[in-house]
């Protein structure tokens, strides 16, 4: 099909990966338009912020030498972004921090300093998030106490958007959007401002915190080199980032509460779009806000794929990760393991940030398949966990649409998330659901379209639905799991 002007410059800046891709009016994929660069995240949860604005750029740039005569179509730039960054600036607006990421988990003392302050609970009930490493305040704190020179440098605490936005236009006064302000779990979300009790908890300066703003609110009028560089760009509108799991669910054309939007990449999240209003948020989930009217109310897990790929590197087996084939080999629960799949700490639903690893059952005679099948089933079981919350928060669900490159590569893993979570799977029929979600949100803040309930653009559905007996099987596993969770981590 002919793509329809105006075009939208989608950015997404992910863990792993980051790219730049073109859509029409209607949210379709320009084929043949776009640029990728694959890299390696650090295990430190510690990134250099110049090194991503570079590759940024080289993203863009190339996506425009491909869009040749299109890019007079374009309309606007989208961007989406993996959360929970934050890095510090001086006055001049030069990075004096590294890029502190989610998986930057060092900050667990911290967390219990700020639970002897404020109400933990009351803070959960404010800013959707709980009080975790994963945030940002326990992370400021943690910088504080153990970086003070550094902390003392900083001028602004910005977002990797703002950061990006800042130098291609010049202003160190670049607000943060809702979307990327609440997954750092200091936005308050009724007030949409920042939570003034965690301020006042960490000691910090409100004026090092930036300006607020919906990202339908924009950024226009590059500064020089980009204005001659990117000079397609050079007048259209910047929309404020949002965060990478807002633009997956939106992309993936369901946005409906009847359907919650799984994404398994490096990490996992289960999400449901709910209106501002209707989202009570149960202990163990969290609730970020996309805009002023809808909210993402869910659970994440911060090993997904990455599970995969350390099995592998540790076995030091060769050849590629684990095949479909190979996992299905293995009967449901059929290893004799349970597994408690806490590289990194435990996020949803327990939020154990000190929570390691722990494989129960190995024998001279587990294989590395085995192995493999009892992790992505382990994984599966936080997700069922999390998919039971919703339901009982009044969130009832009846399928699950499911993306991300680690899942989509084994539909065996499909089929354990059916059966582990007795509901329908989808496997989402788009590719690049964040890119498409951020094509759609900026196409509804110019106007364009009027809603962000975007059906797919194409693909074929393919459903993988729960067997009963596998279903049996996984609920006396999840108790298991449970059973061992209670006794090694006492929640």
């Amino acid at each position: 099909m002919t793509p329809i002007p105006p075009y939208v410059l989608a950015l997404d800046v992910g863990s792993t990966s980051i790219r730049a891709r073109l859509y029409d009016s209607h949210a379709r994929l320009i084929e043949g338009v776009g640029h990728e660069i694959r890299r390696t995240a650090s295990s430190s949860g510690l990134e250099d912020p110049e090194a991503l604005r570079q590759t940024c750029e080289t993203v863009i740039s190339e996506t425009l030498k491909e869009a040749g005569p299109a890019c007079s179509d374009i309309a606007a730039v989208g961007m989406a972004c993996f959360v929970g960054n934050v890095v510090g600036i001086d006055a001049s607006g030069n990075a004096v921090t590294p890029l502190y990421t989610y998986a930057h988990s060092g900050s667990g003392p911290e967390v219990e300093q700020i639970k002897q302050i404020v109400d933990a609970d009351a803070i959960h009930e404010a800013t959707g998030a709980p009080l975790h490493t994963s945030y940002q305040a326990p992370r400021l704190l943690w910088i504080k106490n153990h970086r003070p020179d550094e902390y003392a440098r900083v001028t602004k605490w910005i977002d990797l958007g703002a950061y990006l936005y800042h130098h291609w236009f010049d202003s160190i006064e670049i607000p943060c959007g809702y979307s990327v302000a609440s997954w750092s779990g200091m936005l308050d979300r009724n007030s949409l401002g920042w939570h003034q009790p965690l301020i006042d908890a960490i000691g910090l300066d409100a004026s090092t915190l930036p300006t607020l703003a919906n990202y339908s609110e924009s950024v226009h009028g590059l500064a020089d080199p980009y204005r001659s560089e990117w000079s397609e760009l050079a007048n259209v509108p910047f929309y404020f980032a949002v965060g990478d799991g807002a633009g997956a669910n939106i992309g993936s054309g369901r946005c409906t509460q009847d359907t919650a939007v799984l994404t398994v990449g490096t990490t996992g999240a289960m999400r449901a779009i709910v209106r501002m209003e209707d989202s009570p948020i149960p202990p163990g989930l969290w609730a970020y806000c996309i805009d002023r009217e809808f909210s993402l109310l869910g659970g994440a897990v911060t090993d997904g794929g990455s599970m995969l790929d350390w099995l592998h590197q540790t076995l030091r087996l060769t050849g590629e990760r684990i095949t479909d084939v190979e996992l299905a080999t293995v009967e449901p629960d059929g290893h004799g393991l349970t597994v408690l799949p806490f590289l990194r700490g435990e996020r949803s639903p327990g939020w154990a940030s000190d929570a390691s690893a722990t494989w129960q059952g190995i024998t001279a005679s587990t294989s590395p398949a085995d192995m493999a099948r009892a992790a992505i089933e382990a994984i599966s079981f936080r997700f069922a966990l999390i998919s039971r919350l919703l339901d009982q928060s009044g969130t009832e669900f009846t399928e699950i649409m499911a993306g991300g490159a680690a899942i989509l590569k084994l539909p065996t893993w499909l089929q354990i998330v059916a059966d582990a979570t007795g509901k329908t799977v989808v496997a989402a029929p788009e590719r690049g659901t964040t890119a498409r979600g951020v094509a759609v949100l900026a196409l509804n803040a110019l106007g364009v379209m009027k809603s962000l309930d975007v059906p797919p653009a194409s693909g074929e559905r393919v459903e993988y639905h729960p067997d009963s007996g596998a279903h049996a099987t996984y609920q006396s596993a999840i108790e298991r799991q449970q059973d061992l969770y209670a006794r090694l981590i006492g929640k």
